[in-house]
């Protein structure tokens, strides 16, 4: 079986949800808040490891604590996940849409 075939079965790792206000990285969001995920601003291995752990464009997001360049504490699927500032500023995330 050859490998190229496969990679079509892959979305880009952003949506065009009509997101409504700023879209502003997951560490500077404010905190408190319930959020959807814009973008993943990575390559296909951070985007695959997102979709792993549930972080993916149009997943709903709740924002525990976020600052900077310190681990951001969120809520996503019921599970708790902390990520490290690096990857936190390559997540975008927005208001949800009414």
């Amino acid at each position: 079986m050859r490998w190229w075939p496969m990679m079509r079965c892959f979305s880009p790792c952003r949506t065009d949800d009509g997101c409504r206000g700023n879209v502003v990285p997951l560490s500077q969001a404010p905190e408190g808040r319930r959020l959807l995920v814009h973008r993943i601003e990575g390559g296909r291995n951070l985007c695959a490891r997102m979709a792993a752990l549930g972080i993916y464009p149009g997943a709903e997001v709740e924002v525990l604590c976020a600052g900077c360049d310190r681990p951001c504490l969120i809520k996503v699927h019921g599970s708790t996940l902390s990520l490290g500032a690096g990857v936190s500023n390559k997540i975008l995330v927005c208001g949800r849409p009414a």
